[in-house]
């Protein structure tokens, strides 16, 4: 429909993509090396059959593989096969091919169309692409990935980079499809008007880089000035996520920070932090001090976290301060037989917490993590963010996607930072809208830079402390 508003045939569209593919290729100096095209039968493959004429066109060398070099195709893809023939060039089995001979694969095997999981045949071949030593392109997606959900469909190309076009599809930003997509390019073929009169977007993809820098302090500031947070958490033996949440909230920007915790995890959180308060009695009276509430992380779920949630909750009912629940938090509140909405609630929480929540299962919550998302905000009146590859945040006004983050950052206690991050932000009078995608973000940013310096591999949650303040300032 945008094409033809844009009075552009789907042909002129598939030899845009080609275009735009093979300009990727030659800014990254791809074409000078020896080059394989994989393509499908479908329009996928017609893409791949542009991009390799134009490499020979202008000089450079290809080999045009077919998984069925012997179908007859269809439509466009018929069009831009033959126009490849015509050329005087010829179409390999993609069975045959040695891929120890190439240095680059372009991967135009399967596109957004399909749903069902993948045949055998194109599983082998994904499978021996996959494994080969080469610099993998895919063509508008990684073949096998869903386009929607990002679930992989049996078995998916793990891409180098997916060059995607006219708009992003959401299954690329995020879950198993984050993972396979790599560097993420998109080109909107010159019908990007067109195509924003007639879609409409279910997310935004927003990274730390995006946002404005945050206003200076007062030089009159003082501690009071930027919050009181506490933290309620931290049950016997599980003091390190709490003490995580609360030092991340430090290095994030909170003027006072407090930990609520069971007696005999005291010494741990409190231990190697003297700017940490640590707290086991009168809950009551924290509760009443604070600006902010972060609960859940290490909470646990025996007699003494179920009371300390009712104590949490039923205060928060009558005193509607900004919380952010994660943990077993969450998991006790999916247990929570009333309805529970808060005007100021964050909750943060990973698939397996989310599906408790919903009354679903994990499996339901990745193949469908924008809806789970949506659906989270709506049952708790929340701003929600559903962590992992990709991470998503319904802040209350819309659905946003991370761009940033690594998978180092799948690690013990990072989830329990990106609370406390949330929850300094909140303490420092930040909005509920505002604190959970810039939070998140940061967080991933963080793991970024991390990443960067150290590499993903052994990367620990504390690692990303370093980095939240040069980040807020």
């Amino acid at each position: 429909m945008a094409a033809k508003k844009a009075n552009c045939s789907m042909y002129e569209l598939m030899e845009r993509a080609g275009k735009a593919a093979f300009d990727f290729m030659l800014e990254h100096n791809l074409v000078t090396r020896k080059v394989v095209v994989i393509a499908g039968t479908g329009n996928n493959g017609g893409d791949g059959y542009v991009l390799a004429r134009l490499m020979t066109e202008h000089g450079h060398e290809a080999v045009m593989a077919s998984i069925q070099p012997n179908k007859a195709l269809v439509g466009d893809a018929k069009t831009a096969r033959e126009k490849w023939i015509a050329a005087g060039h010829r179409v390999v089995d993609a069975a045959a091919i040695n891929f120890d001979d190439f240095d680059v694969i372009v991967d135009g095997l399967l596109g957004t169309g399909l749903s069902g999981m993948v045949s055998s045949t194109y599983a082998s071949l994904i499978a021996r692409i996959n494994q080969a030593d080469c610099y993998v392109l895919s063509l508008d997606i990684p073949s096998g990935t869903h386009a929607d959900s990002g679930q992989t469909l049996g078995c998916s190309i793990k891409a180098d980079a997916t060059i995607t076009f006219v708009g992003i599809k959401t299954g690329l930003v995020t879950s198993a499809g984050k993972y396979h997509t790599g560097k993420l390019i998109l080109s909107t073929l010159g019908i990007e008007a067109e195509y924003a009169d007639v879609a409409s977007a279910s997310a935004t993809l927003l990274g730390f880089d995006d946002f404005k820098r945050l206003e200076s302090r007062s030089l009159h500031s003082h501690k009071g000035h930027f919050g009181r947070l506490l933290c309620v958490g931290g049950n016997q033996g599980m003091s390190g996520a709490i003490r995580l949440s609360a030092e991340a909230a430090m290095r994030t920007g909170a003027g006072l920070v407090k930990v609520f915790c069971h007696s005999k995890s005291v010494m741990q959180v409190s231990s190697g932090r003297p700017e940490l308060m640590v707290t086991d009695d009168n809950l009551a009276k924290h509760l009443k001090w604070a600006d902010c509430i972060v609960f859940g992380p290490g909470l646990g779920q025996d007699a003494w976290s179920q009371g300390i949630f009712n104590q949490v909750l039923s205060y928060l009912v009558h005193e509607d301060k900004p919380v952010v629940i994660d943990a077993d938090g969450l998991n006790l509140l999916s247990q929570h037989l009333h309805k529970l909405t808060l005007s100021n609630m964050v909750v943060t929480p990973h698939p397996a917490e989310a599906a408790r929540l919903l009354n679903a299962t994990v499996e339901e919550i990745e193949n469908n993590r924008f809806n789970s998302a949506d659906s989270i905000h709506k049952r708790f009146n929340s701003a929600c963010v559903l962590k992992g590859a990709g991470s998503l945040v319904h802040n209350c006004e819309a659905l946003f996607v991370c761009a940033d983050g690594n998978p180092g950052m799948a690690t013990a206690g990072m989830g329990d930072i990106l609370t406390g991050i949330i929850g300094s932000l909140l303490s420092q009078g930040m909005s509920k809208q505002q604190a959970s995608i810039y939070g998140t973000c940061l967080h991933a940013k963080a793991a970024d830079l991390q990443a960067a310096e150290r590499g993903q591999r052994g990367m620990l949650a504390s690692d990303i402390f370093e980095h939240l303040p040069s980040l807020v300032n």
